[in-house]
C-alpha cells in the first residue's frame, strides 16, 4: 500500500459509509442533532460525516456504532460489503 493512500481516503468508501450511517440514523428516527447528542459529537461534524467529506478516526467510528446500537465490526462488514 502506498503511503499516500493513508492520507487520501477512498471517496467511494467514505460515500458508502456516509449512506449507511445516515440510513441507520434515520431508521432509528433520529435527527442529526439528536444523533450528535447521543454520539457526544457536534452536529456539524455529523453532517460532514454523512456527506462523505470527513475521514473519521477509529474511535469516532466506534462512538457512532455504539450510538446506533450496532457492533463496530458488524457495521464495518456492512459498509465494506456495499462498497
Amino acid at each position: 500500500m502506498k503511503a499516500a493512500s493513508f492520507y487520501k481516503p477512498d471517496p467511494k468508501l467514505l460515500g458508502t459509509m456516509a449512506k449507511e450511517f445516515r440510513r441507520l440514523r434515520k431508521a432509528k428516527g433520529l435527527t442529526i442533532e439528536q444523533f450528535a447528542e447521543i454520539c457526544d459529537l457536534h452536529s456539524k461534524y455529523i453532517q460532514t460525516i454523512e456527506r462523505g467529506t470527513r475521514n473519521i478516526s477509529l474511535s469516532v467510528f466506534v462512538q457512532i456504532a455504539e450510538a446506533l446500537q450496532i457492533s463496530p465490526n458488524v457495521l464495518l462488514k456492512r459498509i465494506l460489503n456495499q462498497k
